[in-house]
């Protein structure tokens, strides 16, 4: 059962901080939540729930936002619920009315988080968030133009910054790249495995096998020449020694 939240941000001053003060608005994880589309998260977040019946399930907010933190701060699903637990920023980004020092869910229940967002939704919601980004930054230096403006209007000419900086000229050759494309290193796909002789050997035969297969359906001709060995009995090798920590050498030269 889901029932919809008030996904309307709190102001720093009304999130409850026992130990006094208030939060700093320039904080990473303040500026998150304002740039975060939660109704649009909760539009497709909701559905998946029935209305009246099984028990409550978590805020769109709190699940998206776990999430969003474990994959910014590179945690574990046990890390993540403990920073939360500790940080009071975190809880407000998360959507809470005031700082808590317990957990707000259990660990396991980050992969049923994980489940409830497939790769096109998280596409969709990094085009949103960074249409809201830019929005911003546009909205920040026409501000900071109508400031220096009105104080001086020959101040600073030549150096300041422009709405043009960052907004593509309507004249701009179709050809010809603009902008600055930032690349981190560290950030690589997780699928990528360390290749061994076993490992490119099974793929090998794995993919001659589809291509001898493919040919055989295209002509019957062909089939006469279907190499006969047994494909399970080659597998079976693969795997067996797969399985090893530290498999032998003599082994894994049987194998080959």
């Amino acid at each position: 059962m889901y029932q919809k939240h008030h996904n309307g941000q709190l102001s720093i001053e009304d999130f409850h901080v026992p130990f006094g003060g208030t939060l700093d608005s320039d904080n990473r994880w303040v500026i998150f939540s304002s740039l975060m589309p939660w109704e649009e998260l909760e539009a497709t977040y909701a559905p998946q729930f029935s209305p009246t019946t099984g028990a409550p399930a978590k805020p769109v907010r709190l699940a998206f936002g776990a999430l969003f933190i474990k994959q910014r701060l590179g945690l574990t699903d046990e890390e993540t619920v403990e920073q939360i637990r500790e940080n009071a920023y975190m809880q407000f980004f998360l959507g809470f009315a005031g700082y808590s020092s317990k957990a707000p869910f259990d660990p396991s229940m980050m992969v049923h988080f994980r489940k409830r967002f497939s790769k096109e939704e998280l596409s969709r919601i990094n085009e949103l968030i960074a249409e809201r980004g830019k929005a911003m930054v546009m909205d920040a230096v026409a501000a900071r133009q109508d400031d220096d403006n009105s104080d001086d209007p020959d101040a600073g000419a030549g150096s300041q910054l422009s709405i043009d900086d960052f907004v593509k000229p309507a004249d701009w050759p179709e050809g010809k790249n603009w902008g600055t494309l930032s690349i981190d290193a560290s950030y690589t796909p997780a699928d990528i495995t360390y290749p061994t002789d076993l490992k490119l050997l099974n793929e090998a035969r794995e993919s001659t096998e589809r291509i001898i297969d493919d040919l055989c359906e295209q002509s019957s001709e062909l089939r006469k020449y279907r190499p006969r060995y047994d494909r399970g009995k080659a597998r079976a090798n693969i795997l067996r020694v797969a399985k090893q920590k530290k498999p032998r050498r003599r082994n894994i030269k049987a194998t080959i």
